[in-house]
């Protein structure tokens, strides 16, 4: 049992080390490109969500549309746009970013709780319960999203009944 471990470990380390190796040799002058446009990524991200924080909904939406031009392929850029549209009323928009969000990562759980809110500020609960279920797949242990988007179908539902 000992020896397997010890293998395993062994294994692990080598692994570590071959992805530190490769890591270390992967530099490139387009590195130098990525390397600025993923600064430029984060500092717009940053400032969307100062934005989101001050509730400048306007000044949000700017700086996740820069976001996502910069790297279109960030579900969190995607989902944090939609997030940003939604709060500012912009719901078709919302839901077009929501959508290419979930189509980067199909399990992003806050943009299938945020969806689902989405769709109760539209009056559709049977979307928003759909978005329920996918996350109720995702979080099997239960998550954050899980329980505000729960709560929010069950105040919409007292609301509405």
């Amino acid at each position: 049992m000992t020896t397997i471990r010890h293998l395993a470990v062994a294994g692990i380390m080598m692994l570590a080390l071959s992805g530190q190796v490769l890591a270390a040799g992967s530099s490139s002058t387009s590195d130098s490109t990525s390397t600025y446009s993923s600064d430029a990524t984060t500092q717009a991200f940053r400032d969307g969500q100062s934005a989101v924080d001050a509730g400048n909904w306007g000044l949000a939406i700017g700086y996740f549309e820069t976001a996502v031009s910069l790297d279109p392929g960030s579900a969190d850029a995607f989902n944090m746009l939609a997030y940003s549209q939604r709060q500012s009323g912009d719901l078709e928009s919302a839901f077009v970013n929501y959508r290419q969000a979930l189509t980067i990562d199909p399990d992003h759980k806050e943009a299938h709780e945020y969806l689902g809110e989405a769709y109760l500020q539209a009056g559709d609960l049977a979307a928003a319960q759909e978005q329920l279920e996918a996350l109720d797949d995702i979080c099997w242990l239960g998550c954050d999203a899980l329980t505000e988007l729960r709560e929010a179908i069950e105040t919409w539902q007292a609301d509405n009944s």
